[in-house]
């Protein structure tokens, strides 16, 4: 038993470092589980992150999977785990854009692997009356806020179009990623929307939502938030 446990530790430290199975086991059998280990994390890799893969071409992308790889080898029992440093990782080897369209993509698999909830609905809001005021408002759970420094956002509407720019600009935004049933959608956040949102994650009454927006809004604060207020419920983002 001790000895097969020797070669079991010997024959997945050959494989995930790529090294020569064939020593191993007199048939030399074994090469083909290193060719597969690799081929198999690059494919789960290139799922999900393919914009990252658009924007470094295949080539870039694979030799970066194989940096990765290196630094960050698998220690969990899922393939979901597998990019969980990605965004990070090419946050400190490569261009800063790539990194957050990196974030953006790990985001959408967060919000698609996220609970399930019932969305807020509009008869539902209406019923309260008086009570608006007091309702109070909760992101889904398969929600996730990001803040980015690169408009990545637009980067990947250019690629989705098969527009031949793929450079993202330098600009600061918010941006909210949830599913609604089985589709994840993302969405730039306006100003004043970007600076409730992020509340909302914990919860926050209808009626601090107007008090927040009228430091920008004044007496229109209120037919601001209704505005909101019914955009989110449209877009599925609210908890029951």
């Amino acid at each position: 038993m001790a000895e097969l446990a020797a070669i079991q530790r010997t024959f997945y430290a050959r494989v995930t470092s790529g090294g020569d199975t064939d020593a191993i086991v007199a048939s030399g059998d074994l090469g083909i589980y290193t060719r597969m280990y690799e081929s198999r994390l690059h494919d789960t890799l290139a799922a999900d992150y393919p914009k990252v893969r658009t924007v470094l071409g295949d080539d870039g992308f694979a030799e970066m999977v194989m940096h990765y790889l290196e630094a960050h080898p698998p220690r969990s029992y899922t393939l979901r785990d597998a990019g969980l440093e990605l965004p990070g990782f090419l946050a400190a080897t490569t261009a800063t854009s790539v990194a957050e369209l990196a974030r953006l993509e790990r985001a959408r698999i967060e919000a698609f692997d996220a609970p399930d909830a019932s969305p807020l609905c509009e008869d539902e809001v209406v019923a309260l009356d008086l009570g608006l005021p007091e309702l109070e408002l909760r992101l889904v759970p398969s929600s996730v806020v990001i803040t980015l420094a690169w408009a990545v956002d637009d980067m990947w509407s250019a690629i989705d179009d098969g527009e031949p720019s793929l450079d993202a600009s330098k600009t600061a935004r918010t941006v909210l990623v949830w599913r609604r049933g089985i589709v994840v959608l993302h969405r730039t956040l306006e100003l004043d929307e970007a600076e409730i949102v992020p509340r909302l994650a914990t919860g926050i009454a209808f009626a601090e939502v107007c008090e927040l927006l009228a430091a920008r809004h004044g007496e229109q604060a209120a037919a601001r938030a209704t505005e909101l207020l019914l955009r989110w419920l449209r877009a599925e983002i609210l908890v029951a």
